[in-house]
């Protein structure tokens, strides 16, 4: 029903089930660089999604949020490198309270949609997704399209000087042949 890849190794869809919706799996780590691809291999029930959990090894197993899957959205990457120090307190102790073991552990809780809404990502895990990336740059482009246009004046208003002048309709072209071409390929810029 799971799977997940750690940079670097092959896909495992190994997970023992611990109850009807807790599937747990032990990771193989040789760095503390982690970098993991969590995705379904099989469509979960209408409403449902996966809970994504992470335990490094510590004296009692404490299970961090890291985000989730779910039909619309079947994979997600996260960078849990930092989740190597003690979690803050409120982490969540999940998964049949099972027994820490000696490698990282990952858990996903399969749970209605409106559970998982309400829970909150551990502070130091980032979801990795190619829309906020897009939101950035926009949010970018924007502040400097504004900031340059607040700059602009007419012919008739320039002085003399060394200084040298762009039009401001070749920004505007400029600006929305970027934002036309990041919308339709957010990774454009990396060819």
């Amino acid at each position: 029903m799971f799977g997940y890849i750690i940079s670097g190794q092959l896909p495992c869809t190994t997970f023992e089930r611990l109850s009807e919706t807790q599937f747990v799996s032990n990771l193989t780590v040789a760095n503390t660089s982690l970098h993991i691809v969590v995705f379904i291999t099989e469509p979960f029930p209408e409403g449902f999604g996966g809970a994504i959990y992470f335990n490094w090894p510590n004296p009692e197993p404490t299970w961090q949020y890291l985000g989730f899957i779910s039909n619309a959205k079947p994979s997600a990457i996260f960078k849990a490198s930092q989740l190597q120090s003690p979690p803050e307190a409120g982490a969540a102790v999940m998964f049949g309270g099972i027994v820490a073991t000696a490698q990282p552990q990952l858990g996903i809780s399969a749970l209605p949609l409106s559970e998982i809404e309400q829970l909150t990502t551990a502070h130091d895990t980032t979801s990795l997704s190619v829309s906020s990336h897009v939101l950035f740059v926009q949010k970018m482009l924007d502040n400097l399209y504004n900031y340059i246009s607040s700059f602009a004046v007419t012919q008739q208003q320039m002085t003399p000087s060394s200084d040298m002048f762009v039009k401001i309709s070749t920004v505007t072209q400029w600006y929305e042949r970027f934002k036309s071409r990041m919308t339709s390929d957010p990774n454009f810029w990396k060819k």
